[in-house]
This record gives C-alpha cells, structure tokens and sequence, in this order.
C-alpha cells in the first residue's frame, strides 16, 4: 500500500485522480488521506463537508466482479468494519449513502471507474463528534455522526482510513448472492417508502433491496421496477 496523509487538501479524490500517473507508479494499491478537505465532493459533484472528527480518503481497488455494485460493496464492508473496530453500527442507504441509527447522513462514497482493474474511490464518513453547527440544506435527511464519543486526533485521522483500506482489500465480496443479503441486512430503508428521481421523473413505492447489478428495486403499484443510476429519497 502507498498511503499519503495531509493535514488539509482540498480534496483527496481529485488529488489522486489528477496525480494517478505518478501514483500507480509506487503502487497498485494508492491511499489518500487527510484531516481536513476544503472541497470534498459526493456523488453527482455534490458537496461534502469536512468537520473535526471526521475521516477523509480516496483509494483504488479492482472493480467489484459486477462493476456497477462496487460503491455498495464498500458500505457493506465499512457498515462490517465499524462494526468490528468499534462495536458501533451505521445502516446504509441506497445507492452510496451511510446513515446513523436516527437515518441521518454520516457518511459517503463515490466510485470513479478507470479501468477493467481500477476503481477510484472516496469515502466520507462523520466518525466522531461533530461540533454545534446550523445543518447545511443540501442533506435531504439530516447530518449526523456515528459516535457522540470519539474525538480523533489527526494521527486517528491518518492510521483509521489505512486500517479500513485494508479490511476492505482483505475481505472483498464477490458473491452477488451475498452481496444481497449483506446489502439487505445493512439497508435502513428496506420496505419502506422511498421516492426515486431517475432523469427528472419521480417514482414512489417501496423499496425492496437491491438486483444483481446493484440497481434499486423499488415496488410501484404491485410490480417491481429496478432503478440504477437514480436518487432515492426515504419518505
């Protein structure tokens, strides 16, 4: 593993897309990490905010053997780490998002293919206590945090992301059977109602879980329809 920590940067994904080049040529397996961002980004160019407490990194990885699937085979493995390292559970929400207990947003994940070998990844995640701030408008569920009782210090902020990069790598799921019943036992919002946004069209129904390319299924007057590359909002 090649792993770079900064104090502050401006974003750890574009650092390593821009620089991927120079990178890949120390090693395959490249992590980025930092304990601050000025211009974190999440899925769609969204913005994610850098509060203390918090743990910041981008990294590559193979593509999931079902490309698409990928993004939520990393929350299925941080929801497993957290859980192991800390005794603390996060719940995920279709398709990148990663919710407290409460279904507020702590955490993200955004997944940039490069290549049949190469995924860049981002993950986000409110880890520790966030300080009194007013909730900024673009987090349709709230803002939250997985523990009101860890405050990291900047070296946490440096030795966590490599730890989870590692668990991730060694612990890969392959079996998209398995995927599903992860992904299902992890889902916060499964069988409830949800509102997908797919190109401009709402759609309500109840969400279902997840088909075999990672794509929502979502049950719409008795009839399951799949969404893939949508939003989803739990209603």
């Amino acid at each position: 593993m090649y792993h770079t920590h900064f104090n502050t940067i401006h974003s750890t994904q574009i650092y390593l897309r821009d620089n991927f080049v120079e990178l890949k040529s120390h090693d395959n397996e490249i992590l980025i990490s930092t304990s601050e961002q000025t211009l974190g980004i999440g899925r769609k160019g969204s913005q994610w905010d850098s509060y203390a407490n918090s743990i910041a990194m981008s990294f590559t990885m193979k593509p999931n053997p079902v490309p698409t699937i990928t993004p939520i085979e990393i929350g299925v493995l941080t929801s497993a780490f957290l859980k192991k390292e800390y005794g603390v559970s996060i719940s995920l929400k279709w398709p990148n998002d990663m919710l407290t207990s409460e279904g507020k947003k702590c955490g993200g994940i955004i997944a940039q293919y490069v290549d049949a070998e190469t995924v860049i990844a981002g993950l986000g995640l409110n880890l520790g206590s966030l300080p009194e701030t007013t909730v900024p408008g673009h987090y349709k569920h709230g803002l939250g945090n997985v523990s009101d009782f860890l405050k990291l210090t900047p070296e946490d902020q440096k030795n966590i992301p490599a730890k989870l990069y590692s668990f991730i790598l060694k612990n890969r799921i392959d079996d998209i059977n398995e995927m599903q019943t992860q992904f299902y036992k992890a889902c916060y919002h499964i069988g409830k109602q949800v509102m997908i946004d797919d190109d401009g069209f709402d759609y309500q129904g109840k969400f279902m879980g997840i088909g075999k390319n990672g794509e929502a299924l979502v049950e719409i007057d008795g009839v399951t329809r799949s969404f893939l590359s949508s939003s989803l909002k739990i209603l």
